[in-house]
């Protein structure tokens, strides 16, 4: 659906260009105690809600495509972010997580809407 598509790679691209706001590991948001994988997943979690419930035409099938799909994305994510992903995100960070994941919204919701 949307890990094949040039949108996605142009998604990567961004997590590419911004790779250097998640190479700094200082933990001066103590007060955060959820990690950046807690935010990303937590995030991609509300977000799928969201495009499921915008989307009540989907059928079966296409929902658990979709959550095959943030699987691998999140598994991307991970991977890619593994020297950070434990850690708790700053300001900086949140920023791009919810830009990024928002984006990915977007992704699905184009693709989704050439279904119905």
């Amino acid at each position: 659906m949307i890990t094949n598509s040039d949108g996605y790679i142009q998604l990567i691209h961004f997590l590419a260009d911004n790779l250097a706001i998640f190479e700094n590991h200082s933990q001066q948001t103590a007060s955060i105690t959820d990690t950046i994988g807690d935010i990303f997943s937590e995030h991609i979690a509300n977000n799928t809600m969201m495009v499921c419930n915008q989307h009540q035409q989907l059928t079966e099938k296409h929902r658990f495509i979709v959550i095959r799909e943030i699987d691998a994305i999140v598994s991307d994510l991970e991977e890619v972010l593994s020297s950070a992903w434990d850690f708790s995100p700053s300001k900086e960070q949140m920023v791009f997580i919810e830009e990024f994941v928002g984006l990915m919204k977007n992704l699905f919701d184009s693709e989704l809407a050439k279904l119905a």
